[in-house]
């Protein structure tokens, strides 16, 4: 092609009129003349660290221009920090924690009409659009059949109160556990206080909810009450040794979910996190690399593990905001429980 200055003049005109179209037309589809500035987006999180490191590998590949920082810590230490940066937000988005500690901090969330709510339960959802529930941690009992007596595992509940598994059951403090609270809690609300009492002068209690079910892997225990997603773990992994079994009685759910941080300085990118989070792509991957079970009515998990569907488990319903009131009165009583053996 000829340069500018060696056109004619009516070349020149036509070629300096194409130009000018093609300026126009780039403004009015508002495309950029100079490369796009990579967004920013942090993440507060209290998943594991494999789990969330897997995520925002895959959410980067498929959005080069977001950076996402990650803020690691429990759900309980996030939303305090979250409160104290209130009046100057740290963070953009949090994922994931108990629905019941998120409500108690939800002054500090931005509504949010997400396209992907509709997936998920009302009940699973805060008032406005404030959380998104995400997944679910189910009750379970988890099972060594090597350590079992007679190699028949208890079939619920009420199972646990007999005198012939004391010293064999395993249960993480309710006081440092969310889950091991909410199943407690449960026991009592479902079987009454002297059915807790019974199980509890049976149990061997730890500080962390891992001690518990590595415990039964190992063999030190017999039968742990723990979560669903942590007892698959090793029954994926070929360890033919434990059974999970959920309780005859019904047993309880721990959802958890996610927001949008009031005031956060990056919020378009936080949606789009958001909404990749809120995806049935990103929680489908996220259930077989680490057994969340996702709250979306439309993943079936029984199509993609060897678990339950969740239409098929009993479950007791909770009232959250209840449960959450009666915390601390639940765990002084526990305490006297414990105390009293």
């Amino acid at each position: 092609m000829g340069s500018f200055n060696n056109r004619t003049p009516r070349e020149a005109m036509q070629m300096f009129r194409s130009l000018h179209k093609l300026c126009l037309l780039l403004i009015m589809t508002g495309a950029p003349f100079l490369p796009a500035q990579a967004g920013e987006v942090v993440l507060y999180s209290s998943n594991n660290v494999e789990t969330v490191n897997r995520v925002v590998d895959q959410f980067t590949k498929e959005n080069p221009d977001v950076k996402v920082s990650v803020v690691r810590a429990g759900t309980g230490a996030l939303m305090q920090r979250i409160k104290a940066e209130a009046a100057n937000p740290l963070g953009d988005i949090f994922w994931s924690g108990g629905l019941s500690t998120i409500g108690e901090f939800q002054e500090y969330l931005q509504p949010y009409d997400s396209p992907q709510a509709s997936a998920v339960a009302p009940a699973y959802r805060g008032e406005g659009g404030r959380w998104l529930g995400t997944n679910t941690h189910v009750t379970v009992l988890m099972s060594n059949l090597r350590q079992v007596p007679g190699g028949q595992p208890p079939r619920g509940w009420a199972d646990l109160a007999d005198p012939k598994w004391k010293g064999k059951i395993v249960i993480s403090d309710p006081e440092r556990g969310s889950a091991s609270f909410v199943a407690l809690y449960g026991l009592e609300k479902l079987l009454g206080k002297d059915v807790l009492a019974a199980v509890a002068r049976n149990a061997v209690v730890v500080g962390t909810t891992s001690a518990a079910y590595e415990g039964v892997a190992k063999g030190e225990f017999a039968v742990a009450v723990t979560m669903e997603y942590a007892a698959y773990e090793y029954v994926a992994g070929g360890l033919k040794d434990i059974k999970i079994t959920y309780p005859v009685e019904g047993t309880f759910l721990s959802p958890e979910g996610m927001a949008l941080i009031k005031g956060g300085k990056h919020p378009q990118e936080a949606r789009r996190l958001y909404e990749f989070l809120a995806s049935a792509k990103t929680q489908t991957e996220v259930f077989k690399s680490a057994y969340r079970r996702p709250l979306r009515a439309d993943i079936d998990v029984s199509k993609l593990a060897d678990l339950p569907a969740m239409a098929d488990i009993k479950v007791i319903a909770l009232d959250d905001a209840r449960m959450g009131a009666e915390r601390a009165g639940f765990i002084a009583q526990w305490r006297q429980i414990i105390n009293a053996r």
